[in-house]
Order: structure tokens, then C-alpha cells, then sequence
């Protein structure tokens, strides 16, 4: 166990059922999973907004100011949504997953199989995608307008 992870007393199932409520790394690992498919549904909004104002803007100039801001603004929300993610995986491989009686060990060992964990796609792998799709639009649209828009609707007599 990780040793930053344990600084209050360690305290069994049974203590904890009698006890006041305790807070550990189940309440810990419940509150970051939450927080984290909170977040990751605020990011899936943003990342449509931010779609919907590029293919629905008047303009080229609105269309690329949209696209650029909410580039930035998305890839924010993913680094948000990866440090959440580092948190959680934290949580559960270091605490939680090395107790073979926790329920989520159980669970994790029933419903892994031979293809793995896939928790990271939500906070790591979405977000990253998501995010490069937006900078990469929003370079491709730059240069479209430096070098082809206005060259195509200028006049040149």
C-alpha cells in the first residue's frame, strides 16, 4: 500500500459498521467517481456547444473565433478530467484493489476478463481525443481562411 495513502488509522469492515461514519478510501473512491462522470458529462456538453456554434456561426470569422476558444476551453476540461482520472486509478489500484475482499476488487476481478480495465477511456481517452479534434479543426479552418477564403472572394481585377 502506498504509504502517503495511510496516515490515519487503518480500520476494518466490521469497526467501520459500528463506529460513526468514517471517512475512507471507499467514501473517497464513491465521491471521485461522481465527481469525475460529472465532470466528463459537463466536458460532452461543452465539446457539442462548441461544435454546434462552429456549424451553426454566420461566418467564417465567428465559426473560427468559436472553434479556437472552445479548443482551449475543452482542453482544459481534459486536463481536468485526466487529473481526476490519475486520482481515482490512485485510489483503486493502490488501496483498494489490493484488498481481495473489497467489493470492487471482487467486482473489478468478475468484470475485467482477458480485455482489461477500460475506466481510463472516460477520463483520459475521450477527452484527448475530443480535444485534438478541436485544435486540429481549428488549424485546418485557420488556414483555410489565411489561404483560401479570402483568396477566393477577393476581387481581383
Amino acid at each position: 500500500m502506498n504509504d502517503k495513502l495511510t496516515r490515519h488509522k487503518p480500520i476494518n469492515a466490521s469497526d467501520r459498521d459500528i463506529e460513526s461514519p468514517v471517512w475512507d478510501m471507499s467514501q473517497e473512491r464513491a465521491f471521485l467517481e461522481n465527481l469525475l462522470s460529472q465532470r466528463f458529462n459537463y466536458f460532452l456538453l461543452f465539446y457539442s456547444i462548441t461544435v454546434a456554434g462552429f456549424v451553426n456561426a454566420k461566418n467564417v470569422i465567428y465559426a473560427q473565433i468559436v472553434l479556437t476558444f472552445g479548443a482551449l476551453i475543452v482542453s482544459l476540461l481534459a486536463l481536468v478530467l485526466r487529473r481526476s482520472q490519475q486520482k481515482l486509478n490512485h485510489i483503486l489500484d493502490d488501496d483498494l484493489f489490493k484488498d481481495k475482499s473489497h467489493p470492487a476488487k471482487i467486482i473489478d476481478d468478475l468484470a475485467v476478463g482477458k480485455i482489461g480495465s477500460k475506466r481510463g477511456y472516460i477520463g483520459i481517452v475521450i477527452p484527448t481525443i475530443c480535444s485534438l479534434i478541436l485544435i486540429i479543426g481549428a488549424i485546418i479552418h485557420l488556414v483555410y481562411i489565411i489561404f483560401f477564403y479570402y483568396s477566393l472572394t477577393c476581387y481581383h481585377p
